[in-house]
């Protein structure tokens, strides 16, 4: 199968940090919270990232279910990281300015057998391109454009 190009086009509002990402026709709205200089009114990316990461292992685990021979009454991802602003705020040049440590439980209600559950499991967690894309790909700026 050929790569497939996903897309996003992200503009700033003019207030504060907000910004609208639109992907695909579906907007969102991305800011930080007052002490970083935001509105407080959408979650921060670093917050947009977790989410994205605990999206993609429930959209797996559910699609990959009925292959491994397990039924998912209820299934939650919880996750955290340790972000230290330093970082990224240029305070402190030894600090990285992303997550140190990312952290998740998966919570999956089944009756199935558990060597079936643990099996998918193990598959999601091998193919979920975005914990995949977070433990290494390359970030590129493909250009920069000012407009006076």
């Amino acid at each position: 199968m050929a790569n497939v190009t996903f897309a996003s086009e992200v503009t700033w509002s003019g207030n504060g940090v907000l910004s609208t990402a639109d992907v695909q026709g579906k907007k969102f709205n991305i800011d930080e919270p007052r002490e970083l200089g935001g509105t407080d009114q959408a979650p921060n990316p670093v917050e947009y990232l977790l989410g994205a990461l605990g999206g993609c292992i429930n959209v797996l685990v559910t699609s990959f279910a009925k292959q491994f021979s397990v039924e998912v009454k209820d299934l939650s991802v919880h996750i955290e990281g340790d972000l230290d602003p330093d970082g990224f705020q240029g305070k402190n040049p030894n600090v990285r300015p992303g997550y140190q440590e990312i952290r998740y439980r998966i919570d999956i209600d089944s009756p199935s057998p558990d060597e079936n559950v643990k099996a998918l499991i193990e598959h999601v967690e091998k193919v979920c391109p975005v914990k995949d894309t977070l433990q290494g790909t390359a970030v590129k700026n493909l250009n920069y454009i000012s407009a006076t």
